[in-house]
């Protein structure tokens, strides 16, 4: 308990006014000054003896929510002492993000009885942001003192990245498809021998082609390995800090891509297997919880090699193909993605350009740092083009959703 700002005012003046009043002798300003003094003094008194023993909790619907959507959070208290108090007045603490506290009043509670109070906040960037704690004052009915409680629990609002509505895509062996129904369609098309092939690409030994399969689809055909078919696709996420641009806004724009990827596979029966350097998250069954949770928090990274992401992308499992969402690369590093189109399947890569993201009038001199970006991305681009991948460069403003409908390698394989 202290006193406010009017209390602490008032009973100053009182104490200057009272050593005045003895210094002149005037008895009836003393009196007057002792009287204004007992005021704060007295709502101290009284907020003691009303002080609420409260209890409180915090409940958010939903818990987890999407960028640019509401939740709302309710606060309940009780009061569990055996006085009434004054009015509760609710401050809950949320971060600046979120917008402004909330200050809530709350009537005076009987012995015993709860209420319940709501607000609304709509986050408009993705994280993991506590909420609390919730403070509670009560003031005397003059507002010289108030009364400060704190209820240290604290509740965890996730935020996921935005969703963009796409476009639902064809993968080869059939998309929705059971694997018993891919399977029987690869058959339909390599023929009763139950070899899977795909189409010729550079770098393929010539020794791998089928040449009953070539004729019959009027192009080079290869042999690849039989693997166990998996109605699924691998969505790869560039997190190293140094491959993006504009104060990692296009690293943002790829994180976003990659939860709209992954929502939009899963709900076309396709398992997504996100991959980082990091972590990676496999989706089973339209379950793809833990790696929206995953892409609410995760941040650009100093250290997250292109090679450890593409080490995990190789294992021994097939993917009816790949989307990978990179920022720069330099030709080694598209090199080393260039090995993933070997395994099969459509491979589609966005792809940050360096240059071009956030454009720069002209000014007539050519930076040497962006003319080796420039360079290296060009060079890159052209590694991946040739390993078989379909390679999208993506700048400032770029709309996922126009993308998303040029990923034409993505088709059935009739």
């Amino acid at each position: 308990m202290e006193l406010t700002g009017r209390g602490k005012t008032l009973l100053a003046v009182s104490a200057v006014v009272g050593l005045t009043a003895l210094a002149v002798g005037e008895g009836d300003l003393l009196r007057a000054a002792l009287l204004a003094a007992v005021a704060p003094l007295g709502g101290l008194l009284i907020l003691r003896w009303t002080r609420p023993s409260l209890e409180s909790n915090r409940v958010l619907n939903p818990p987890q929510v999407e960028a640019g959507q509401p939740t709302q959070v309710r606060l309940g208290i009780q009061n569990i002492g055996r006085r009434r108090p004054p009015a509760l007045m609710l401050e809950d603490r949320i971060p600046y993000r979120l917008g402004n506290r909330p200050r809530l009043v709350l009537e005076r509670l009987a012995p015993g009885a709860r209420s319940v109070v709501n607000y609304t906040i709509t986050p408009g960037t993705r994280g993991a942001y506590e909420l609390g704690p919730l403070t509670v004052r009560t003031a005397d009915p003059f507002g010289l003192a108030v009364s400060v409680q704190e209820f240290p629990v604290t509740t965890e609002l996730v935020v996921t990245p935005r969703i963009q509505p796409l476009t639902s895509l064809l993968l080869p062996g059939g998309a929705g498809m059971s694997s018993g129904e891919s399977a029987a369609h690869a058959v339909a098309i390599t023929g009763n021998d139950d070899i899977a092939v795909r189409e010729y690409r550079h770098g393929d030994d010539m020794r791998r082609v089928h040449w009953k399969a070539s004729a019959h689809r009027g192009q080079l055909m290869v042999r690849r390995e039989e693997q166990p078919w998996d109605n699924n696709a691998a969505v790869l996420l560039d997190v190293r800090r140094g491959a993006h641009r504009g104060e990692l806004s296009s690293f943002e724009w790829m994180v976003d891509a990659a939860a709209s990827a992954t929502v939009r596979l899963a709900r076309d029966g396709i398992d997504p297997w996100l991959i980082t350097a990091h972590r990676d998250f496999e989706c089973r069954q339209g379950d793809y919880s833990q790696a929206m949770r995953y892409l609410a928090t995760v941040a650009a990274a100093p250290e997250a090699p292109i090679a450890h992401m593409v080490e995990k992308a190789q294992r021994p499992r097939s993917v009816s193909g790949i989307i990978a969402l990179l920022g720069h690369l330099t030709p080694e590093e598209a090199a080393a993605l260039g090995r993933l189109a070997r395994r099969g399947g459509a491979c589609t890569a966005l792809i940050v350009d360096p240059v071009r993201w956030i454009p720069k009038a002209p000014t007539g001199r050519v930076d040497p740092r962006e003319q080796a970006f420039a360079e290296q991305h060009r060079a890159a681009v052209l590694a991946l083009s040739n390993a078989g991948w379909q390679v999208i460069p993506v700048v400032a403003g770029t709309e996922l959703r126009r993308v998303w409908t040029r990923l034409g390698a993505w088709r059935t394989l009739a």
